[in-house]
């Protein structure tokens, strides 16, 4: 049947049998591609007042991509914590709910060929509400009305961890999720690994002050341009980073109060206009009279302070300060719990392969940050080679790698992609600050 045809069949479905409905489901299984699920909905529930809703199931996920168990641990400690975000378009959080709540869940996941312990630990985990609850599985809106969010519970360099992520692949793409230029994929490391070493954080900031518009160019697979509203949602921070140390020179993470200058100084300050813009707080003076006014570095963080008081006072309020390559907003130093670092430059993605890479390319970045701060011994010669400025583009991405990475195979993973896009012009957009390479 054609599109027209397979839409009469269905709105003519009561005069059908569930033979037929069975024998046309091909074609109702394309058309479904197409439509709105609201409408997609009430066809689902007239459809399976005729057939056995479990083989209407089966029929429309059995010739989906199968599960396929992932073997092999990344190249980093288990030690090290993370948690993912994974954005997707054309799937709206009802369609997920409604299949989570009338079970649909479990029948599709065995269909999909999910192992059960894997199935059971999302399913019996899973929640929609948008909130801070690390140890499950949160499905949430997005902005867009068919937009939606995947983000992992706390999870771990185990095979266990790493398959429930392929399930989510599995599930999403035979639920026919789809990626746009709006959809990103974040990952969060818990700040935990870090051991309060603030020598730690000064050596992930210097990385990535040094080489952050190399790692856009790395941050997907080979061909693949940066997302379009990466510039907004993923703001470059390298210029305020080498503004940073030549400034202060170190890192000081004592109190709440060093917290605040820091996240001014590394994430806000060169776009005070961009973070205010967003906010409508009544505040006693115009903020952005303010800033048109504010001559001083001091002027400029005393009106940060200000927005910064005024959003802990509303906690439910989306921070845009956050809004950067790396985003520390979540990050509680010297605390019990000390929160998470999240690495927001990366397009989403629902290949578990490419998944792991990116969480391996963070993994090592936070690896080599912790280990130089124990023994500055560790990689000395590589981190004295990657601050080499007299160096080209392909000497810059060499020195990188051979930092973050033992392995030619994994080097060369990420020097494809950075040269199948490192003459894109799109990427001109994320320089910033002072060049660290030879042009």
């Amino acid at each position: 049947m054609n599109r027209r045809e397979t839409s009469d069949f269905l709105d003519h479905i009561k005069e059908h049998t569930e033979q037929e409905i069975i024998t046309n489901m091909s074609d109702i299984k394309e058309y479904f591609r197409w439509i709105p699920w609201c409408l997609k909905k009430e066809y689902l529930k007239e459809i399976i007042k005729i057939a056995d809703k479990n083989k209407i199931l089966y029929e429309l996920f059995n010739n989906e991509k199968r599960f396929s168990w992932w073997g092999k641990k990344l190249d980093f400690s288990e030690r090290l914590k993370f948690g993912l975000e994974i954005e997707v378009a054309d799937i709206p959080l009802d369609e997920i709910q409604c299949i989570f709540k009338t079970n649909s869940i479990i029948e599709i996941m065995k269909i999909l060929g999910i192992p059960i312990d894997v199935s059971n630990e999302i399913i019996q985990n899973a929640d929609f509400k948008k909130k801070n609850e690390f140890n499950k599985w949160i499905f949430s809106s997005e902005a867009q009305m068919y937009s939606s969010e995947v983000s992992t519970p706390i999870l771990q360099n185990n095979l266990f961890d790493l398959n429930q992520i392929v399930a989510i692949c599995t599930l999403y793409k035979a639920l026919n999720a789809r990626l746009n230029g709006g959809t990103g994929l974040h990952i969060n490391i818990g700040v935990d690994y870090l051991e309060c070493n603030e020598k730690a954080i000064e050596n992930l900031l210097k990385i990535w002050g040094e080489c952050e518009e190399l790692f856009f160019k790395i941050a997907n697979p080979e061909g693949e341009e940066i997302r379009v509203d990466a510039r907004t949602m993923a703001t470059p921070i390298k210029e305020n980073i080498q503004n940073f140390f030549e400034e202060d020179g170190s890192v000081t993470l004592n109190t709440e109060e060093d917290m605040e200058k820091f996240l001014y100084q590394i994430q806000a300050r060169n776009r005070m206009y961009d973070v205010v813009s967003w906010s409508n707080f009544g505040l006693e003076n115009d903020v952005e009279h303010d800033l048109d006014y504010a001559k001083t570095n001091e002027e400029i963080f005393g009106i940060y302070h200000r927005y910064n008081m005024e959003m802990k006072k509303r906690p439910n309020e989306d921070d845009k300060v956050r809004w950067t390559s790396i985003n520390f907003n979540h990050m509680k130093w010297n605390s019990n719990n000390p929160g998470r670092i999240e690495i927001r430059i990366f397009n989403s993605s629902l290949e578990p392969e490419i998944i792991f890479q990116n969480l391996l390319l963070v993994g090592k970045m936070f690896e080599v940050s912790l280990k130089n701060a124990r023994n500055s011994n560790y990689k000395k010669d590589e981190f004295e080679t990657l601050f080499l400025h007299d160096v080209t583009e392909i000497d810059k991405v060499n020195n990188l790698l051979n930092l973050l990475f033992e392995e030619n195979k994994q080097k060369e993973i990420f020097k494809k992609r950075w040269d199948s896009v490192r003459q894109k012009r799109c990427y001109q957009q994320y320089k910033s600050g002072k060049d660290t390479f030879e042009r």
